[in-house]
């Protein structure tokens, strides 16, 4: 049975594609056939000739400069763009100039990285998507289609992101990016005789959502956002090559986890925990429903707002307890703003929360906040706009641990006003039985 890797473009979000790679090598998952579109042409070209070195030099080292003359990077901040202002200028003369930023560095970047006769000489079959212009008939080429000494051209009409890019001409031809037909080129990979397909999206909403679906898919995407296509920030990169590693690993039950990584082994230890958080969520039910004037009507909605954040992590109707415990873990992560980058054991990350709590600062606004007992709700909302949404939490994880519980009244002001963070005061209170 044939397996395809179909890769999808994004610019510098392709970094994503050199970690699942990684993961794939360290898993022991062979291909036999790989499908690219834009970058996804050019990883694809090298994961075609097995060369994951020479993938690794080239994510490691590239800039800016190997790209575009005077380029600049697309941040997603006003402040990135800000420090980038005496750039502008030059960028925006020549991209005029040119039709599209001057990219002969990137032409000559392609002309030293891309090894045709490796390519063509591997047992790997390889295919690349790029669209005629004016026409916008799609062009899904494998290398058999690809006349000889044309690879390059290709890969970069593939990449020829118009109007960032200026449209590539080969003859009397004139291509553009294949994302303008179709960015994850799963398609191709079928037709090329795949039969079965790991697709890898540098989106978080899927490209194809239908296939993300089948039995024969198995679809990895970006926990988090990998920013924006045209990022030089070498860290970023690297982070982005990390998360396309962890992600892969957790898509073939590695790792847990949806946004964060946690070590499975280090799960067993917090059974008391999940079994306690699973209480706590059967008495949220309990208290919503309660106070519903008709039941009935919350036959066919979800009614607990808690419950609602959770399977919206694991993108599941139905969870194990397990998956409610580590969507609860993932949630008070965000809220203490826990850095989700890295590798955890269950006890590391539950460590890092603790040290969170403890902080002298957060301590003394939690005594303030602690002052309203959760009873006034114009009062909370003030402290909460003054200090910030993790002071609520660690009050009330504070308040209920000196409590052993909080009262009915208080757990339902927070579902009303605050689900994420009663989420993860639930989580942190359940943490207090596995001690």
């Amino acid at each position: 049975m044939k397996r395809g890797i179909a890769l999808s473009g994004g610019g510098t979000k392709g970094s994503y594609e050199l970690g699942v790679w990684k993961a794939l090598n360290e898993l022991g998952i062979d291909y036999q056939i790989v499908t690219g579109t834009s970058i996804g042409s050019i990883n694809g070209a090298l994961m075609a000739t097995g060369d994951y070195n020479r993938a690794y030099e080239l994510w490691s080292t590239i800039t800016m400069e190997d790209m575009m003359e005077d380029g600049i990077n697309l941040t997603d901040t006003i402040e990135g763009m800000y420090d980038q202002r005496e750039a502008i200028g030059p960028f925006l003369k020549k991209y005029v100039k040119n039709k599209g930023a001057d990219i002969s560095p990137f032409t000559a970047f392609i002309e030293t990285l891309i090894e045709e006769d490796k390519i063509r000489k591997s047992k790997t079959d390889f295919g690349l998507v790029t669209v005629e212009f004016p026409s916008l008939k799609p062009c899904e080429l494998t290398k058999r289609d690809i006349p000889e000494g044309l690879m390059k051209d290709y890969i970069l009409a593939s990449s020829a992101i118009f109007p960032l890019f200026p449209m590539h001409k080969i003859g009397e031809t004139t291509y553009l990016d294949g994302c303008y037909y179709d960015n994850l080129p799963i398609d191709l990979a079928i037709r090329m005789g795949a039969q079965q397909i790991i697709a890898v999206d540098l989106h978080t909403s899927p490209a194809h959502d239908a296939y993300a679906k089948r039995p024969y898919v198995t679809y990895i995407k970006p926990s988090r956002s990998l920013g924006t296509m045209m990022n030089f920030d070498h860290a970023l990169l690297m982070a982005n090559a990390r998360m396309g590693y962890q992600d892969t690993m957790k898509v073939y039950g590695k790792y847990y986890g949806y946004v964060y990584t946690f070590e499975k082994e280090s799960m067993e230890k917090y059974r008391r925990a999940m079994d306690h958080f699973l209480y706590r969520m059967t008495e949220l039910d309990l208290l919503v429903r309660d106070e519903m004037p008709v039941k009935r009507f919350a036959k066919k909605s979800e009614f607990n707002k808690v419950h609602t954040l959770l399977a919206e992590r694991s993108e599941k109707e139905k969870m194990s307890p397990r998956e409610y415990f580590l969507a609860a873990a993932e949630i008070c992560g965000e809220v203490f703003d826990v850095d989700a980058a890295i590798e955890y054991s269950m006890e590391h990350f539950v460590e890092t929360l603790h040290k969170k709590l403890v902080d002298a600062e957060l301590r003394q606004v939690t005594e303030c906040i602690i002052a309203h007992k959760l009873r006034e709700p114009a009062g909370l909302i003030a402290e909460v706009k003054n200090f910030g949404k993790e002071m609520l939490v660690a009050a009330a994880a504070y308040y209920a641990a000196q409590q052993d519980t909080l009262t009915s009244k208080e757990i339902l002001k927070l579902h009303a006003m605050f689900p994420k963070e009663l989420t993860a005061v639930l989580f942190l209170m359940s943490l207090e039985t596995n001690r």
